[in-house]
């Protein structure tokens, strides 16, 4: 099956609505309905695909990836653990893969320092501050200048919508390690963005990362 050449809907809106979860989606693909495989595949191959770039710019290895992971995922259906958030599994599975594949151990290798973890209520909200002042693309130019680490927890949690727990058990790493990605990342992020504020208008944005 090449789960990349589906152009077309799967399934019909009442076939999709036969689910009301997770879990009920999750058991009937276990039960071998194709339906059911194909929805997870529609609702997950995007959310994939984007989480797939923040490892690696190889999108052969990331299609390749993700391709083996639901043609095996299909073929060991019946031995398949329940899980709570299928989309979970399925980043982490990918992420297990595409590490695999690029030959890395993703081990912690930054040093462990204590630091206060309540920053969400003013430093998580510059994504949405950003976007509301029609600067996506710019955030979005700003966020590939971080390490490749914080690029990846950054994205879970504010665009997968993960938790910080969550987040951590996707990456492979302790949960204060994943709130020192995102916290850092959050922290470059507004002191680049506040760079670029003060730079005169004639400067285009494309000058100023090419300096950088």
């Amino acid at each position: 099956m090449n789960v990349f050449k589906q152009t077309k809907p799967l399934m019909s809106l009442p076939d999709a609505e036969r689910w009301a979860n997770d879990a009920q989606v999750w058991q009937a693909f276990k039960q071998g309905n194709r339906e059911a495989f194909e929805f997870l595949y529609q609702q997950n191959i995007q959310h994939l695909i984007q989480y797939g770039s923040k490892i690696t710019s190889d999108r052969s290895l990331i299609q390749d990836c993700i391709q083996d992971l639901f043609v095996e995922l299909w073929d060991s259906r019946e031995n398949a653990s329940q899980v709570a958030s299928a989309k979970h599994y399925l980043l982490k599975s990918l992420r297990y893969k595409l590490i695999r594949y690029l030959q890395y151990t993703p081990t912690e290798t930054l040093e462990e320092t204590k630091f206060v973890t309540d920053y969400e209520n003013g430093e998580s909200q510059l994504l949405q501050q950003e976007t509301v002042r029609s600067q996506g693309h710019l955030l979005a130019a700003a966020l590939k200048l971080l390490p490749k680490r914080q690029q990846e927890a950054i994205h879970l949690r504010y665009f997968e919508e993960l938790s910080n727990e969550e987040v951590a058990q996707v990456m492979g790493v302790n949960y204060q390690s994943a709130c020192k990605f995102i916290y850092t990342g959050l922290k470059t992020l507004r002191h680049t963005l506040q760079l670029i504020s003060l730079l005169p208008p004639v400067w285009s944005i494309y000058q100023f990362f090419k300096i950088l």
